[in-house]
């Protein structure tokens, strides 16, 4: 492998065309504003202003800008801490409605808030609109599935509209944080655009010391960006239905903001990674080794390779082919860390035979 052959691919392949880009963006921002403005009308405790995320917005993003993330801000109005009691159990009755127990529910996993990259049950500011099909709450207990139903049928309502509903279809609710927009029109370029727009609670938990980062006498990040991602802290996501999960998608842009401020190779190697991905998966696997996989094996690649000049131009070949070698060696044994929470395997729950053939 050399950097010639890399940095072809990299032109001919990864990276996106300027007018291309500019005319999806400037298509999509202000349709966005105009959803998430209808949403707020409706329910103040959605924000209007998301948080930009995802590969676009950190400059990862390869071929086309043909998707977008964005984090919906819920207002919850109050501060959180780490839970330490008997974690609440919720589940579906019959009738599909969320409802608490004494026992676990077969749909409501015992632990779970203790388990994987699950964190609190934040409580309701009781002074807020909690009521008829605006309710979000059991017992004051914010619950996530309640969160994405409201949100989805918002979401729905604003897509609905005349105006909108002919190029934009919104997809059912699923296991997803995120309400997904398909966009089909002519003034796209390159076909349709995708946007999941994900209601987040900005809670800033901190770091716990079992997550393992940052790591005593790991020299990447640098202490002022240390700093920096523990001020921001951790978020919380409405992936589970009954237990909200921590979200560490803050940290991440944070950790990326400058990461080649030096002129080092450090996104363009991810990107190449990320396109690389695409031709070396098996037919059916993508989904198995993903793009967030990618990211974090660059991040755990930085760390380990702290210095700038291991990141430069002229060492692209170096790094991709480093890279690669990590990534083979979490496949091998099965497990993957979380950069920020050493105690979740990404590769967990994968299918054996299908992580052999990637």
């Amino acid at each position: 492998m050399d950097n010639s052959v890399l940095n072809r691919f990299y032109e001919d392949n990864v990276k996106m065309t300027r007018d291309e880009t500019s005319q999806n963006v400037n298509f999509v921002t202000p349709l966005v504003n105009d959803i998430l403005q209808y949403v707020h009308e409706r329910d103040k405790r959605f924000q209007i202003q998301p948080l930009n995320v995802g590969s676009y917005y950190s400059h990862l993003k390869v071929s086309r800008a043909d998707e977008f993330d964005y984090s919906v801000v819920l207002d919850a109005g109050s501060s959180f801490s780490w839970s330490t009691g008997t974690p609440a159990y919720y589940g579906f009755n019959g009738n599909n409605e969320v409802v608490r127990t004494s026992i676990p529910l077969p749909s409501a996993p015992v632990g779970k808030c203790f388990t994987d990259i699950s964190g609190t049950i934040p409580k309701w500011n009781s002074e807020r609109s909690n009521e008829g099909p605006a309710c979000l709450t059991i017992d004051n207990d914010i619950i996530p599935i309640k969160v994405k139903r409201r949100f989805k049928a918002l979401v729905s309502e604003a897509v609905n509209r005349p105006q909108i509903r002919q190029y934009v279809d919104a997809k059912r609710l699923s296991e997803s944080p995120a309400a997904t927009l398909t966009i089909s029109h002519p003034n796209i370029a390159g076909g349709t655009i995708s946007v999941d727009l994900a209601p987040i609670i900005k809670l800033h938990i901190p770091f716990k010391p079992e997550f393992g980062w940052p790591r005593s006498g790991a020299r990447w990040p640098s202490c002022t960006k240390i700093q920096e991602i523990k001020t921001e802290g951790i978020h919380e996501v409405a992936k589970d239905p009954f237990y909200w999960s921590l979200s560490f998608v803050m940290c991440e842009k944070k950790l990326i903001d400058g990461i080649d401020s030096n002129g080092t190779c450090r996104k363009k190697s991810q990107r190449i990674m990320k396109k690389l991905r695409e031709s070396w998966c098996p037919k059916g696997t993508k989904q198995i080794i993903t793009s967030y996989h990618l990211k974090n094996i660059l991040f755990w690649e930085c760390e380990n390779r702290p210095s700038d000049e291991e990141w430069t131009n002229e060492k692209l070949s170096v790094r991709i082919e480093s890279m690669c070698y990590l990534l083979i060696q979490h496949i091998q044994r099965g497990n993957l860390p979380l950069y920020f929470h050493t105690g979740v395997n990404l590769l967990k729950n994968k299918d054996r035979d299908v992580l052999d053939k990637v």
